[in-house]
């Protein structure tokens, strides 16, 4: 469930591979089109170049950082297809060569599923030209190489993205848990507060962790210990909306961004959720309790201070006797700097072994 956001976004490749592709497309047809204007084959020659020079925009487009899937399959996948099926009109056998580079480059240049449709309309379109231009026999060889080609180029670009999608969970996901790490945390508060500033969109953070988890793991052993954050991860997994994000910042401490939350709303799931971890067997005959802070983001905050105060929070909530929640007092902006300089040094030496301090 948490790599959903991931598996919609553009893999970090398909960037490379189309300004590469584009970049080659450009060396190789440019000769071709000077010599189609000289031999005096210019619809082909002007069709070669319009392609040549979408190949530059997207090249530097690519270099630049910006993907336009927009160009690859509104403007250079059709004009491929038309120039294409002009070269295997005008020059048989010879023009049929271009339609093997041509599902090369859908591939390369295009999203996994975008590629495939583009691909199967592009062999519907060229089969019919081929079988009415070339010799039966020479147009069954072509037939059966261009859906070879095009079979093996499908194959190997789906394990390429699986295992690009394998690789990025991998990377930002917990091992033990399943839910996000720290990797991914700055960025997605980031996101967050420009959303909020943006659109007035409510954002909440919750963070809780594990009460007396030392005990845990001195009483029943560090196996337990690790079975209990995992079955945590999985509960975690499905008592959150697919839109909000959990992330496993420490030991047995947890950070939950909700979106389009508000201050009290936040309050009530954080309330939920201590009710429902403390009725969940997670360990036999003995409840497992948590400590919760939240906060809700405020114009006025960066990331790394809405970390703090929801930290402080729950700095607040263990020090009351734990297996509770702390919501956010209302703060002004300079009474909020003074409180949060009383009492950093209580917060960071409570946290001075966890990986949270990292973040701060």
């Amino acid at each position: 469930m948490l790599l959903r956001n991931y598996k919609s976004e553009y893999p970090e490749f398909l960037l490379k591979s189309t300004q590469w592709c584009a970049i080659m497309s450009f060396i190789i047809l440019s000769p071709f089109s000077i010599n189609d204007f000289i031999q005096g084959r210019y619809l082909l020659g002007a069709l070669t170049g319009i392609v040549t020079i979408l190949c530059i925009i997207n090249a530097l487009l690519c270099y630049r950082g910006n993907y336009n899937k927009e160009i690859n399959l509104y403007l250079i996948a059709p004009i491929i297809t038309l120039t294409i099926m002009k070269a295997l009109n005008e020059l048989g056998i010879m023009g049929s060569y271009w339609a093997y580079m041509g599902v090369l480059a859908f591939y390369f240049m295009l999203p996994d599923k975008l590629a495939r449709i583009i691909n199967f309309l592009f062999i519907g379109t060229i089969l019919p030209i081929a079988w009415n231009v070339l010799e039966p026999q020479v147009a069954l060889r072509f037939s059966a190489v261009l859906i070879g080609v095009s079979f093996f180029a499908l194959l190997s670009m789906r394990e390429i993205y699986k295992q690009h999608y394998v690789l990025k969970g991998q990377a930002v996901t917990d091992s033990l848990t399943g839910l996000y790490n720290r990797s991914i945390l700055q960025g997605s508060l980031e996101h967050a507060i420009h959303q909020n500033h943006r659109s007035g969109t409510a954002m909440t953070l919750i963070m809780f962790d594990i009460d007396h988890f030392k005990q845990i793991n001195d009483e029943f052993g560090h196996d337990m210990g690790d079975q209990v954050l995992k079955s945590l991860g999985d509960f975690l997994n499905n008592f959150f909306r697919a839109s909000d994000m959990v992330f496993r910042v420490g030991g047995e401490e947890f950070l939950v961004l909700i979106y389009n939350t508000d201050r009290q709303q936040g309050g009530d799931v954080a309330e939920k959720l201590r009710r429902e971890l403390e009725q969940l067997p997670l360990i036999s005959e003995r409840p497992v309790t948590v400590s919760i802070g939240v906060s809700s983001l405020t114009p006025e905050i960066n990331w790394k201070e809405w970390i703090k105060r929801c930290d402080k929070n729950l700095y607040l909530a263990k020090s009351a006797g734990r297996n509770q929640v702390v919501l956010d007092a209302t703060y002004t902006q300079a009474a909020w700097k003074c409180e949060v300089q009383q009492v950093d040094k209580r917060i960071y030496s409570r946290h001075e072994d966890k990986a949270i301090v990292d973040l701060l």
